[in-house]
């Protein structure tokens, strides 16, 4: 009995030798992989930069390209998981430590973990994720790679921005595929007969970008000289759709007297049109040049029947795409990886407001502007306060309120008794000089009272946007009316 003691103790040692050995020995298989995935990740960027400055036309060319595109958001999304998580689990009293020790993950440096860190990290299910990941992005650059060779050819439409950040600044992000899909059809000369117009519907929600996609595509050059006259209408100006009425009923954005006699008009609808105002627009673009077409933009299905060609349908950003936007605004020019902490502490603010445009210009700004370890804590303190109030008090979050047209509460980074309300946002190229900024309200520095517009963000690149957004300091109820967008936002 005695002898079968130290022989059952020896087994024990054994057994936990050979579970320590097997599960280290995982771990150069974890760095080697985030190494991989890395530099897998450099490449793909490399190959998306290269076929954005070139004119692509060719759907299946820009089918695969927008699948590497997603392919790397969600790469980063994956690698910085595995990153920042451990600093998200050891951040209990919102402050941050800067006697915490990480490696920067740097492409010309190894990854140099704690074996304590490590393991919290990766386990066998953590390894067949990032090997799967691995497997799709190298997957993405093979059926690219063929295609390389050919966008060599291709003409050169405009020279790359300066870095990412102005990119976004742009306000174009995560619309590549479908900008070219719009100019395609817009510079399309084989038409559909002389009877008939070509009709593109865009279709998705409120706030996902159809009317500033629509608007960049406008402003190509390309466009301006293939059309005479750009109309931009919405739904109510088409009770009489006789183009002299349109004229004066929509905005002229763009009038070519060199070119073509050939019309683009432009339409917002916020549901359906009706049959006999839909045939009227149709009868009164008889008059002009074969060539001559209608873009719909719409949050109803209902228009997709009134298109020509297939629809093109826009929806929020997903969640690994919104993080790389978020980051890239909120970080700029700095590099995330030199600042772990930071960037797990902007992952946890990006997953609470994600899918909302005006909320990563508007926090990222302000993280960008106060880029230290308090204020950006006290951000995700306040934010998670706030978002747990809209959904006691209205019972949703506060994204899905505004996306409704219903009135939130602003968020506030500093103790008030009485926030003031916002809704509905616009677009303007004019920002009355008066008003205040919203980071102002939500940082406490300004405290305008009743009803006021503030500056949500202004857009640094051409044609520089304005967003305000409606505020009151009255509770207006849970319901507004939405204001009628300006339309003065384009260059005639």
């Amino acid at each position: 009995m005695n002898m079968l003691v130290p022989a059952a103790v020896s087994d024990i040692a054994y057994r936990l030798t050979t579970f320590a050995i097997k599960k280290y020995q995982q771990l150069p298989d974890a760095e080697v992989a985030l190494e991989t995935l890395n530099r897998l990740l450099l490449r793909a960027q490399t190959i998306i930069e290269e076929a954005e400055g070139k004119c692509i036309a060719n759907e299946g060319m820009l089918h695969q390209l927008q699948m590497l595109i997603e392919g790397m958001y969600r790469g980063h999304y994956l690698l910085d998981r595995y990153k920042y998580p451990a600093l998200q689990e050891d951040r209990k009293d919102e402050e941050v430590s800067h006697v915490y020790s990480f490696s920067k993950f740097n492409p010309a440096k190894r990854l140099r973990f704690s074996s304590h860190r490590r393991t919290l990290c990766f386990g066998s299910n953590s390894i067949k994720e990032l090997q799967g990941m691995i497997a799709t992005i190298e997957k993405g650059i093979s059926d690219m790679m063929n295609l390389v060779v050919f966008l060599r050819n291709y003409r050169v439409v405009h020279h790359q921005p300066r870095d990412t950040y102005s990119v976004l600044e742009n306000c174009m992000f995560g619309r590549q595929m479908e900008h070219e899909q719009v100019l395609s059809f817009l510079l399309q000369t084989d038409g559909l007969g002389d009877e008939d117009f070509p009709v593109l519907p865009i279709i998705g929600p409120r706030k996902c970008g159809k009317s500033t996609l629509v608007e960049h595509a406008c402003r190509d050059y390309r466009v301006r000289n293939h059309y005479s006259l750009i109309l931009f209408l919405r739904g109510n100006n088409l009770k009489d759709a006789r183009v002299a009425n349109l004229r004066e009923n929509g905005v002229v954005k763009h009038q070519n007297y060199s070119s073509c006699k050939r019309l683009l008009i432009i339409i917002e609808l916020a549901c359906d049109i009706s049959e006999q105002a839909w045939q009227s627009l149709k009868s009164s673009m008889s008059c002009w040049a074969r060539g001559s077409k209608i873009i719909i933009t719409s949050r109803s299905d209902k228009i997709e029947n009134l298109g020509t060609t297939a629809a093109i349908r826009l929806d929020l950003l997903h969640p690994e795409a919104y993080w790389y936007f978020f980051k890239k605004l909120a970080f700029g020019s700095r590099d995330p990886d030199e600042h772990p902490k930071l960037a797990s502490v902007a992952m946890e603010i990006a997953t609470e407001y994600s899918g909302s445009f005006l909320a990563a210009y508007t926090i990222g700004g302000l993280l960008r502007d106060n880029f230290n370890a308090q204020f950006w804590c006290s951000t995700l303190k306040y934010l998670r306060a706030y978002i747990r109030n809209q959904l006691r008090l209205h019972g949703d979050h506060p994204n899905n309120l505004l996306l409704k047209g219903q009135w939130v509460h602003c968020l506030r980074f500093a103790e008030a008794s009485n926030p003031p309300w916002m809704s509905d946002y616009y677009e303007t190229d004019s920002c009355p000089d008066q008003a205040p900024n919203i980071s102002d309200i939500m940082l406490g520095s300004a405290t305008p009272r009743g009803r006021f517009e503030a500056l949500g963000w202004k857009s640094r690149m051409a044609p520089y946007y304005s967003y305000m957004i409606c505020c009151s300091t009255e509770a207006p109820g849970h319901a507004v009316g939405r204001k009628k967008r300006s339309y003065d936002r384009f260059l005639v």
